[in-house]
């Protein structure tokens, strides 16, 4: 038995060792369970000496510390475990003091921890603790909020064993409720402030729930009376004052509070969230902000999923998600879906106003640019389908005599209608689900038009093939809707030449699983063409597969012949690929089951004729390289190669179960492997010269091939030669028959693809050509034959050698040494091998450079070595096996930035980044994205890598560790770019200590060097220097830290601006509670306004004070305005505690003519005067402004384009002014006001770029802002109409931002245009394509007699945008022949390099059906005569045109149709004529005429709609031409 000493002595011996950093994870883990034991045993034992060690304060505080301190860095088993123990402690102590003394202790502990912005790595550990707790009464809310009044009252104790809680189960009598209830808040805030981060969001998300539920019980105890009989109508909960409060600081971390927080919170508190909920259902959204309606949303959400409130009125629920669908934000539009998809009954059907309203909104949510946010929509208009779908199948199966659930009308009750009446609205409901589920499909089929964006295409093709899957298992799912398939079938068919991959593979992918078997005729004897038997339209008993049978084969030879010429005549990678998946369709997806081999039949037979066609090529490619180029394109072969050999391994005939049949994969694999071989010789000569971008082709060049043409070529069918072999690699498992048969082909493929590696230059090239090499190695070494497994290391043998002999072959990156070296580790991503290969490439980076053989050379295999280095630490898949070599590749990385070579140098800088990005789990320092983990300064990093701190010092103040007779001295000296180096070993300590602060050890010696750089001579050092401090927690106050960097203390202007940069990033950083103490540091800094400006000559300090300045009034703007914060005396526009004239010296200088100070400092100096201006907007001040022309000609000509952009987007304040030249009557005569407006449409051409484009809409926001409480007159005035088009056209950007700005803009001034009594109560917010039908329909609506409008739709109609504004009757429209336009659409297109579409967003077609519809609206007075007969004809000699077009040839998928331009030119033509006829129609019944020229284009339409029944004319266009002719069914 051991003594009382020895068990003491094996205790701390055990917990030392459990605490030491320095022990392997199992040795942590093992020493965890061994602490565990110890201290069961001592508190199971009979004996009380024995049991005193395990109650000890001591040993409890240093075991919770072992789990605070090693949490984050080791399994978190045994930690959990001993979390319990610790907790089963706390219960067996038998001393209440020594409970009470602990409690005190953990309690101030985490509060300390989690209250610190920096808290580092113990804030996980201490959340999941102080949860684990409270969750089992350990400790209850009452001991946390005596820590939190302790901190506050400053009377925490030096030791925490010397206090015991002074809160029992009330308040004491000093402190009253009130200070409890705010004590309370900041716990939860301070908590809360960790829910930004994804990795501690959930357990915050917990702990807050732990926390409230054991303060909802005990704060009823000690709730003031007074307080209770207020909360009897109604009181916020303390959580929810803890959420608004958090998110008005940190709104982005909304997302994450709805995933972890407010789920726990709806099971926790359900009668307060449910009280909460009762609240804001009876008032409905009136007086509510963005904020709060989000989070109310948020928490119906939850409630809802939650499946606890059964009570809630799911008809009042839906009609508020139904009038939220429109909302710009996303979270809100995203909520209120949810609400409407949720339903307590699966089969209830939805109500009429819903449905309208989901009609309306569903095409907005089909545009959605955010990827993330399509796919929540994706998911949740899946949910709604199967709703509807549910609800309509649900009450066909009901009778009268039982009805189904009722839906009634809103406000009435099922007592008020018979029986009958009951039977009639569900009929009624059913028919209307049924027919938007029918509208939803139509829908689809039209977003895969031509034209449409790509947001549209991939949207409805996901839609499509989800619905296809989930109705496949229902023998004829379309009998009870009208679908046009043949629609669907030809728009699939173009999509699969599509310039999107994905959108391409989604395409292919519905149509291979629709296929079932391959087409064949179904009348071969038929006389009628296949068009009439197709536009027979989709029967009742047929579904898409049966659909497909309906098209024969020479269709299908039709579209491959298409597809063959596409790629032919373009070469483009999107054709190559479109034709390789209608290849795979055609002849591998079906085929199998068809007895004409022509067509399918057996997989070596269907590889060996493509592998003949692919011998062709490279013959072809062999004579003539050139020709080859613009006939022969090999790429689009091979990608068909890969498809088949994919899809025939998928069906097992890869996997021989015979020798016969692995004999005949073995000649195939040989043909296949010969063909890659070929191909390799032939593009080696291009893709192996060390500069392959700068590769002359020489002047004998007949055919026109640029050396980008003849590059792209080649580098393509490599690529494509390569996941081919990948492809005849996946999957390819030995077996007893093939023994010898994959271990000689793996060496030759292996063999092949390592010379590619070695000898390639072309990084496109070799970066395809390494996954086939990694995967090959991973093969290898999972091969039962120890022949096969010894070949990833002889190849790494030769990869050594190939580093030591390509010396002299350097590149930037080595080419493919660094993917030769990843490769083969892939196959052994840890254990001895790996450490062994790591230590070789140490060997090799880490050899001094011999200078005179280096001059001689040029060998430098060190160059391979750091950037095979930089390849293995930045691959993720080798995970913790690098862990172990980072300290010593940090030191080779430092030394290679020593070296007095450049290409090392170079290379041991990336390598460092590489090091660096490791340690801090993959985040890279240098983006501006928020951190996904809360240890944003966790000093970990310098407890896992000693000796991290003694290199920041080194790279911090390398120049002064260098002597002046070092060779690296000598030769910077001799460099007159010494900023560059310095900078590059810098920066990459500033981006460790950005990440993971300053280390305890060389604190305040790596402090004064980063300070030394803040301070120093080259900006972009300063500006990194700066930045990095200012991540780091102010050791001062902030109002005293300002005071510290402007004191006169600074030496030079370089300091000076340091310093100020400094401060601008710590102002930029600081959240809305510090708004007070921004207000405070802003009249400091106003007095030294002398100092900086008036005394100060020097012109870049005085523009970097000025920006200090515009920093510190944003950060402390808030709610208020801070103007009002500071007593501004509104007369004299001066700060009650300003100095005599010192504000208005400040403003002088802000408005003064002529400034001096550089151009950058004007953005700044407009920012400041726009503030002003605004803030002071209709109040009688004294400011130096006496017209917009002297504030805007002192900045110079406009040719300069930033001065420009800084002008344009703060003249709508200027201009809109009372101040300034602007009146409220809007005169249209203005000349400032018109030279704006032009200036407005310059800046939004397409072609201009989009920091112009967004200037435009910031100067249209800042002008609206201003003129919103104008009277409604002044809003309708003509000059109006021009800005509302510009807004309309910033809808229409291609931009994300510029099209959310515009939206805010549009939304603003529909808001101040509309009614009160409309908006209930909530300001109109809308998402950008509702902001675009809104405004144009006030538009439409406000401007219908207007000239300019009825002109603007003409041209818009007819896409004739370069023709100017016309303001009176006698101007006429210039009219493009649409022959000409047509022929010129419908050419050919060979170019390679196709240059990309300026606008991606707008839907040329979508937006003349737009345009038809306002000019359709126009009053006759606004009807220009000569426009309209112009109109006319042109609208005849378009549809001549087409029907010239069509006679020529037939169209179907790939058509001339299928042409985005000429689909648009085909769709603005109809519809001009559509509108011709009603203009006619119109007229005729009037008595005004017109009516003859409507009969001659009508016979026109007709004649072109039989026409394209007979050349199966695109099945849109057919659709629109039998709507003019009137036919209702095109096959009856």
């Amino acid at each position: 038995m051991l003594s009382i000493r020895q068990l003491e002595a094996t205790l701390q011996a055990v917990i030392t060792t459990a605490a030491s950093a320095q022990t392997s994870e199992s040795h942590a883990a093992a020493a965890c369970d061994a602490l565990r034991a110890c201290l069961s045993a001592c508190e199971n034992s009979d004996h009380a000496e024995l049991r005193a060690p395990a109650y000890t304060r001591k040993t409890w505080v240093d075991v919770f510390e072992i789990f605070l301190t090693t949490s984050e860095s080791r399994k978190p088993k045994p930690l959990k475990l001993l979390l319990i123990a610790l907790e089963r402690n706390l219960i067996r102590n038998h001393s209440q003091s020594s409970k009470d003394d602990l409690t005190a202790y953990v309690s101030s502990k985490i509060w300390r921890i989690i209250s610190t912005p920096s808290g580092g790595s113990a804030v996980k550990p201490a959340l999941q603790a102080l949860r684990h707790f409270l969750s089992k009464s350990v400790i209850l809310s009452q001991d946390i909020i005596s820590a939190v009044s302790r901190h506050y009252d400053s009377r925490e104790p030096e030791t925490v064993g010397s206090h015991v809680s002074s809160i029992g189960t009330g308040p004491s009598t000093s402190t009253s409720a009130s200070q409890y209830r705010q004590h309370s808040l900041d716990f939860l805030c301070r908590v809360l402030y960790w829910a930004r981060y994804p990795d501690t969001a959930p357990i915050t998300g917990r702990l807050i729930s732990a926390f409230c539920s054991t303060l909802h019980a005990w704060s009823s105890t000690w709730v003031e009376p007074a307080t209770l009989e207020h909360a009897r109508g109604y009181e916020q909960p303390i959580w929810l004052s803890a959420t608004t409060s958090f998110l008005e600081s940190y709104p982005d971390s909304i997302e994450l509070l709805a995933n972890h927080v407010f789920p726990e919170i709806v099971c926790h508190d359900r009668m307060g969230t449910g009280k909460f909920m009762e609240r804001f259902l009876a008032r409905g959204m009136m007086d509510c902000d963005r904020m709060k309606l989000e989070i109310q949303l948020l928490l119906l959400q939850a409630m809802l999923e939650s499946g606890l409130y059964k009570t809630i009125d799911s008809r009042t629920i839906e009609n508020i998600g139904g009038q939220l669908l429109h909302h710009s934000s996303p979270r809100i539009r995203s909520a209120a879906f949810s609400l409407i998809v949720h339903s307590s009954s699966p089969s209830a059907m939805l109500d009429t106003t819903v449905l309208l309203s989901l009609r309306s909104t569903i095409p907005y949510y089909h545009v959605e640019a955010n990827p993330k946010l399509r796919q929540e929509n994706f998911a949740m208009i899946k949910r709604l389908l199967f709703r509807v779908s549910s609800a309509v199948k649900s009450c066909n199966k009901t009778t009268p005599e039982q009805p189904a659930e009722m839906i009634l009308p809103e406000r009435t009750s099922p007592s008020v209608l018979p029986l009958h009446g009951q039977v009639q609205v569900k009929d009624s409901r059913r028919r209307q689900n049924r027919e938007f589920f029918a509208w939803y499909w139509g829908f689809l089929a039209r977003e895969l038009a031509p034209t449409a964006s790509y947001q549209r295409h991939i949207t409805a093709l996901k839609m499509i093939d989800s619905l296809f899957s989930s109705l496949s298992h229902v023998r004829h799912p379309w009998s009870e809707y009208d679908l046009d398939i043949d629609l669907i079938i030809t728009s699939l068919l173009d999509l699969i030449m599509d310039p999107f991959d994905d959108v391409r593979e989604l395409a292919a992918s519905i149509l291979n699983k629709s296929l079932q078997t391959f087409p064949r005729d179904i009348t071969p004897s038929a006389q009628n063409t296949m068009s009439e038997m197709r536009m027979l339209r989709f029967s009742k008993s047929a579904g898409l597969n049966d659909a497909l049978l309906l098209y024969d084969r020479p269709f299908w030879a039709r579209v491959m012949h298409r597809a063959v010429s596409k790629m032919q005549s373009s070469g483009r990678a999107d054709h190559a690929d479109g034709f390789g998946r209608l290849y795979d369709i055609c002849h591998g997806s079906h085929g199998l089951s068809s007895e004409d081999t022509a067509l399918g039949g057996d997989p070596h037979f269907v590889l060996g004729n493509l592998v003949s066609d692919i011998e062709q090529c490279i013959a072809s490619a062999r004579s003539n390289l050139y020709l080859a180029v613009g006939t022969a394109p090999l790429h689009g072969y091979l990608i068909a190669a890969r498809y088949l050999m994919l899809r025939y391994k998928s069906r097992g005939h890869a996997h021989p179960n015979n020798e016969s049949q692995a004999q005949a994969w073995r000649d195939l694999i040989d043909q296949l492997l010969k063909t890659s071989v070929h191909v390799w010789e032939a593009v080696k000569g291009i893709l192996c010269a060390d500069a392959p971008e700068g590769y002359e082709i020489g002047s004998a060049n007949e055919f026109t091939v640029g050396t980008k043409d003849l590059l792209s070529y080649c580098w393509r069918a490599l690529k494509e030669s390569s996941t081919l072999m990948h492809a005849m690699i996946v999957g390819a498992k030995p077996t007893p028959i093939s023994q010898a048969f994959q271990y000689s082909h793996y060496r030759a493929f292996g063999e092949l693809v390592f010379e590619q590696l070695a000898e390639l230059r072309h990084r496109g090239a070799f970066s395809t050509v390494s996954q086939t090499f990694a995967e090959c190695c991973l093969r290898c070494a999972q091969s039962d034959d120890p022949r096969t497994q010894a070949l990833p290391k002889e190849w790494y043998q030769k990869t050594l050698l190939c580093i030591q002999q390509r010396g002299s072959a350097l590149t930037r990156r080595s080419a493919g040494l660094p993917a030769m070296i990843t490769s083969i580790l892939t196959a052994y991503p840890e254990g001895e091998f790996f450490d062994s290969v790591i230590l070789d490439l140490h060997a090799v980076a880490d050899k001094g450079a011999d200078t005179a053989d280096f001059d001689k050379s040029l060998r430098l295999p060190q160059v391979h070595g750091f950037n095979c280095l930089k390849d293995i630490f930045t691959e993720t898949k080798f995970g913790d096996s690098v862990e172990g070599h980072m300290s010593i590749s940090l030191e080779i990385a430092v030394r290679g930035l020593e070296s007095d070579q450049w290409a090392i140098r170079n290379c041991g800088l990336m390598l460092l980044k590489a090091l660096i990005t490791r340690m801090n789990d993959g985040t890279n320092t240098a983006s501006s994205k928020v951190s996904s983990s809360h240890r944003r300064l966790s000093t970990l990093v310098y407890d896992k890598f000693q000796n991290v701190p003694d290199l920041l010092l080194r790279l911090l103040n390398h120049d002064d560790t260098l002597t002046q007779e070092s060779p690296l001295a000598q030769s910077r000296a001799a460099l007159p770019h010494n900023s560059v180096l310095q900078a590059q070993q810098v920066f990459s300590a500033l981006e460790i200590i950005e990440q993971s602060g300053i280390p305890k050890r060389h604190e305040s010696e790596i402090w004064r060097a980063v300070w030394s750089h803040v301070e120093g001579p080259v900006w972009a050092i300063r500006e990194k220097a700066a930045k990095a401090l200012s991540h780091l927690p102010v050791s001062n106050d902030i109002e005293q830290e300002v005071q510290r960097c402007l004191q006169d203390t600074w030496s030079t202007q370089n300091a000076l601006h340091g310093r100020h940069l400094y401060l601008r990033f710590l102002f930029a950083r600081i959240d809305s509670t510090q708004a007070e103490t921004a207000v405070n540091v802003f009249a400091y800094v106003l007095e030294q306004f002398p100092n900086m400006i008036l005394s100060n000559c020097c012109p870049i300090t005085r523009a970097s004070y000025m920006s200090l300045v515009a920093q510190i009034l944003e950060a402390g703007a808030g709610e208020d305005k801070i103007w009002k914060r500071m007593s501004i005396n509104v007369k004299e526009a001066q700060p009650s505690y300003s100095p005599p004239n010192l504000w208005q010296e400040f403003m002088q200088y802000l408005f003064q003519p002529c400034p001096e100070d550089p151009a950058f400092a004007l953005e700044t100096a407009m920012k400041l005067r726009c503030r002003v201006l605004l803030d002071f907007q209709g109040k009688e001040i004294c400011l130096p402004i006496d017209s917009s022309q002297s504030i805007f000609a002192s900045h110079g000509s406009l040719e300069d384009p930033e001065t420009s952009k800084h002008i344009l987007r703060q003249t709508g304040t200027f201009l809109a002014h009372p101040t300034t030249v602007v009146d409220q009557s809007m005169d249209t005569n203005d000349r400032d006001l018109q030279c704006w407006v032009k200036a407005l449409k310059l800046a939004q051409d397409e072609n201009a770029d989009v920091t112009t484009r967004q200037a435009a809409i910031d100067s249209l926001a800042n002008f609206f802002e201003a003129v919103k409480d104008l009277p409604a007159p002044a809003k309708t005035s003509p000059v109006m109409l021009e800005l509302y088009l510009l807004i309309y056209d910033s809808l229409l950007d291609d931009e994300e931002d510029v099209r959310d700005s515009g939206a805010t803009v549009a939304s603003m001034l529909l808001d101040s245009a509309t009614s009160q009594d409309t908006k209930d109560g909530l300001p109109i917010s809308l998402m950008v394509p509702a902001a675009r039908n809104k405004l144009l329909q006030f538009c439409q609506h406000t401007y219908h007699n207007s000239l300019f409008l009825w002109t603007q739709s003409l041209k818009r109609l007819l896409g004739f945008h370069s023709i100017p504004s016309v303001h009176a009757r006698n101007d006429l429209l210039h009219w493009p022949s649409p022959k000409a336009l047509l022929q010129d659409t419908n050419r050919e297109d060979t170019a390679l390099f196709v240059e990309e579409k300026q606008n991606l967003y707008i839907d040329d077609a979508q937006e003349a059906r737009v345009w038809q519809g306002v000019l359709l609206s126009m009053h006759r007075n606004a009807i220009n005569a000569d426009d309209l007969e112009n109109f006319h004809a042109w609208a005849l000699e378009g549809v001549d045109a087409l029907i010239e077009v069509a006679g020529g040839e037939i169209d179907g998928p790939l058509g001339w149709t299928s042409k985005p331009d000429v689909f648009t030119l085909g769709v603005r033509i109809l519809l001009a004529a559509e509108a011709v006829l009603r203009f006619s129609s119109s007229s005729a019944a009037d008595g005004r005429g017109g009516g003859e020229e409507g009969v001659v284009l009508r016979g026109r339409v007709e004649e072109l709609f039989e026409l394209g029944r007979r050349c199966e004319l695109r099945p849109a266009w057919m659709r629109m031409l039998r709507d003019m002719v009137g036919e209702k069914d095109a096959g009856a």
